[in-house]
């Protein structure tokens, strides 16, 4: 069995929006695949550690969790680093539906990248903007919106084939 970890935005299982930093996402959503690709259980838990950023311990909790493989949007090499020194896979560059970016994942169309360039992290000022809060909203609602698209588009293939 794999045991496989989604960041998300949303606390909706499958049909979860992907998150795209590991570290700060409200949600995982852990997944349980067998050898022959069937899921025997979905889990949607709060990330504990969201409000915090203390390198290191996510991992450390992905780990108690049992989890094998953590799929995310984006990670910075040292915490690829730590969550490979826990046995534990990442793979980045994933987005959409926690349901799509799972099926392309177990179809091998989701790549792991073991060096990624990403932009270095800023830490957040308090007291942001009214127009920044503004854009975050924007952002959310616009990737939930690729994340339906993207949805559909894979069930159009299907219909297709």
């Amino acid at each position: 069995m794999t045991r496989i970890c989604f960041t998300s935005d949303q606390d909706n299982g499958l049909d979860s929006v992907m998150s795209y930093h590991f570290g700060h996402c409200p949600y995982f959503v852990i997944v349980d695949v067998d050898e022959n690709g069937n899921v025997s259980n979905v889990e949607s838990i709060s990330n504990p550690l969201a409000d915090e950023h203390n390198p290191g311990e996510l991992p450390a909790f992905m780990k108690s969790k049992g989890v094998n493989v953590i799929i995310t949007g984006g990670m910075g090499p040292k915490a690829q680093q730590y969550f490979a020194d826990y046995g534990i896979k990442p793979v980045i560059g994933a987005y959409g539906k926690v349901r799509d970016v799972l099926e392309e994942y177990l179809q091998k169309k989701v790549r792991y990248v073991p060096n990624p360039v990403e932009a270095p992290h800023k830490e957040e000022k308090s007291g942001e903007s009214d127009e920044a809060e503004r854009l975050k909203k924007e952002v959310a609602f616009l990737r939930e919106e690729i994340a339906d698209l993207k949805s559909l588009i894979r069930s159009l293939e299907e219909k297709l084939k």
